[in-house]
C-alpha cells in the first residue's frame, strides 16, 4: 500500500484503474445505446436531485458536467443553493441554468441543512422517478440509459441501485464496490445501497421525503420508510456512480462522519418502532454496520 497525494493507493486500486481505462465506453459503444434508447417503449423523466454547499467549483462542474453527458436525455437537474458562503457557487449554477433548459435551480436564503435543502431540491422535481447526486461526484455516462433499460424490463419499479467506485482528485477511479441484490435483512446492518440510488417518485412523497434531524444519514433514514412502501427493489450490477474521494468525506475515510453512524442507529430504532418489532439497535462488528437484536 502506498500514499499517493493523500490517498492509500493499493495494488488492486492500480489494476482496477488499468481495467477502468482498457474498458471505457467508445463512440461505437455510445452509438448502440443511443440507438436502444429510440426503441425503448418508456422513456420516463428522470429528476436529479443535488443539494449544494460550499463545494468547490470544479468538483461541482464535473457533477454537473456529468449529468449534461449521458446517453439518456430525458433527465432534469434539480439542484439546490443551501446559502452558501462562498460566491461561486450562484456564478457556476446560473452558468448551467441558462446553458441547459433542464438544469432547474432554487437559492435559499437561509442554510436549512442537508435534509431541509434536499427536500427543497425535490419539490422542484416532477419526473416520475428521482436519482440522488451529491454536489461533488459523477455518474458515468451510462447510469440514466441502465436505469431506464432496467425501467423497460421491470415495470413500476420502486427502488433501483447501481454499484459504485471511488474518484481520486487527479480523477482516478479506484475502490469499486460490488453489491449484492436486494437484501432486506442485509439492509438493516448498514445502507449498502449507497449510490446510485433511484426512486419513484411518488414513493418518496407518501413516506414525507428527507427527515430533519438524520443529516448524515438522511438517505438511510428515507429507504428504511421508502421499503416499508415497496417490495420492489432491483440491483443493476454495474458501476454507475463514481464517488470523489474529497478529503473529510465519508468517501474519504470512513470515520469522518461518526455522527452519522448514531444518526443511522436511531433511524434503525424509528424503523423498528414504526414495524412493531421490540428490538434493541447496537454497533455491528465493523465501524458503521449495526446488529438489530430482536427482544
Amino acid at each position: 500500500m502506498q500514499l499517493v497525494k493523500g490517498v492509500y493507493f493499493r495494488w488492486a486500486d492500480f489494476w482496477y484503474w488499468r481495467g477502468v481505462k482498457r474498458n471505457a465506453l467508445t463512440g461505437a459503444d455510445i452509438t448502440v445505446m443511443e440507438r436502444e434508447v429510440e426503441s425503448f417503449g418508456f422513456k420516463p423523466l428522470i429528476s436529479v436531485v443535488t443539494p449544494v454547499y460550499n463545494i468547490e467549483r470544479e468538483w461541482l462542474e464535473r457533477a454537473i458536467e456529468s449529468l449534461l453527458a449521458q446517453v439518456y436525455g430525458n433527465w432534469e437537474l434539480c439542484i439546490v443553493d443551501d446559502a452558501s458562503p462562498k460566491p461561486h457557487i450562484k456564478e457556476v449554477l446560473r452558468k448551467y441554468a441558462g446553458f441547459d433548459k433542464r438544469v432547474k435551480v432554487k437559492f435559499l436564503e437561509g442554510n436549512l441543512g442537508m435534509s431541509g435543502a434536499s427536500n427543497e431540491a425535490l419539490s422542484l422535481a416532477s419526473g416520475e422517478y428521482a436519482a440522488f447526486m451529491d454536489h461533488d461526484d459523477e455518474l458515468s455516462r451510462d447510469s440514466l440509459f441502465e436505469v431506464v433499460k432496467l425501467l423497460n424490463r421491470e415495470k413500476g419499479a420502486g427502488v433501483i441501485f447501481s454499484d459504485e467506485d471511488k474518484l481520486t482528485l487527479t480523477g482516478k477511479r479506484i475502490r469499486p464496490v460490488y453489491k449484492p441484490g436486494w437484501d432486506p435483512g442485509l439492509f438493516l446492518t448498514y445502507n449498502y445501497l449507497c449510490h446510485l440510488v433511484v426512486c419513484r417518485r411518488e414513493l418518496l412523497m407518501k413516506v414525507g421525503g428527507f427527515r430533519k434531524g438524520f443529516e448524515g444519514a438522511q438517505d438511510y433514514d428515507l429507504l428504511l420508510r421508502v421499503m416499508e412502501v415497496t417490495d420492489r427493489v432491483f440491483h443493476i450490477p454495474k458501476v454507475l456512480y463514481h464517488w470523489r474521494m474529497v478529503p473529510g468525506s465519508a468517501a474519504f475515510v470512513v470515520d469522518a462522519k461518526k455522527e452519522a453512524f448514531e444518526k443511522s442507529k436511531q433511524a434503525l430504532r424509528d424503523a423498528m418502532e414504526r414495524r412493531g418489532i421490540a428490538a434493541e439497535v447496537i454497533d455491528g462488528k465493523r465501524m458503521g454496520t449495526f446488529k438489530v437484536v430482536r427482544a
